[in-house]
């Protein structure tokens, strides 16, 4: 596991180069990938900026100027989870902790949020955006 702080700039910036430097966001279609999602840490949103597989850029707490289709939701508990070099079932993969808080109204689970048709046309993409922030956490990537 890294020092960095969840969510810091430079734990943000190490994200970036993990998703850009990826050579599986680069195939089966993952170069389409240009929806713009917020990820929201307890009560931080970070929006993070798709154009072409690669994030773009993350923006800190965005306004009315900006746009996203869909986002995922957590307190920051369930989001140190996640990132985990091995987390704990149902908050290992988005869909499976979604259908924990969703479906079975279970607490301490990510949540989908905005198009569901979106989200599933991306869900590939989207999914491994989300599971890059695990390797950028536990020191993998760039």
């Amino acid at each position: 596991m890294t020092d960095m702080e969840l969510a810091s700039h430079e734990w943000w910036e190490r994200y970036k180069e993990t998703v850009n430097d990826d050579p599986e966001m680069r195939v089966r279609g993952h170069d389409e990938f240009d929806a713009n999602f917020y990820v929201e840490i307890g009560d931080e949103r970070f929006l993070i900026q798709m154009d072409r597989g690669r994030v773009r850029d993350v923006v800190p707490n965005p306004g009315l100027n900006h746009r996203w289709e869909f986002g995922v939701e957590g307190s920051r508990e369930a989001w140190e989870e996640f990132v985990r070099e091995t987390p704990p079932p149902f908050n290992h993969e988005i869909i499976a902790s979604h259908y924990r808080s969703a479906v079975r109204g279970e607490d301490g689970h990510l949540v989908l949020t905005g198009d569901n048709k979106r989200i599933f046309q991306n869900l590939r993409p989207f999914q491994r955006a989300l599971d890059l922030m695990r390797v950028a956490h536990n020191g993998g990537g760039s």
